[in-house]
């Protein structure tokens, strides 16, 4: 039995290797954050003073792209509801802690933190988990993920008394 060719083999390793590259997701949205209606409700009747939105990084610094897709996914929900004031004396930072998005299902847990003054006055995690159809837009269902985090902070009690207005 002879050994197949190294030429022979190409077309099966580029096959190979385009259908692996193409079952991967982007753990982070590729689209850009919007305002959401559920969100525009929630931080309304969050009873919050406006805040400024601090620095986001994710745990060691693996995933740079998801903390600042959260940053902004929160500051464009923050400023849709009219409560974003970069020299708030209220400051909201994060860290990621995990983003896993696929196809049809995907899951994002941050610490979120706030300042006041310089003391901390609200330190929590949060996850946020949702699932979608095979069928859906991808990319839609995953920034999603991340407002639905962020809908999580806004009814949290705990935040709510941290920066009340």
């Amino acid at each position: 039995m002879s050994r197949p060719s190294f030429s022979r083999l190409l077309p099966v390793l580029v096959l190979a290797a385009a259908a692996v590259m193409g079952c991967a997701q982007p753990a982070v949205p590729t689209e850009s954050a919007q305002v959401t209606t559920d969100n525009f409700s929630k931080a309304k009747a969050a009873g919050i003073r406006p805040v400024a939105v601090g620095e986001f990084r994710s745990v060691k610094d693996s995933k740079p792209a998801e903390a600042r897709h959260l940053k902004d996914t929160l500051s464009t929900e923050l400023s849709g509801a009219g409560l974003l004031d970069p020299a708030s004396g209220a400051v909201v930072e994060g860290e990621l802690v995990s983003a896993d998005l696929g196809k049809t299902s995907g899951t994002v847990a941050a610490r979120f933190i706030v300042t006041t003054g310089g003391r901390v006055v609200y330190d929590k995690e949060l996850r946020s988990s949702s699932t979608w159809r095979a069928d859906a837009n991808v990319p839609r269902e995953q920034g999603l993920v991340y407002s639905k985090l962020v809908g999580q902070l806004f009814t949290d009690p705990m935040f709510r008394n941290a920066v009340p207005r």
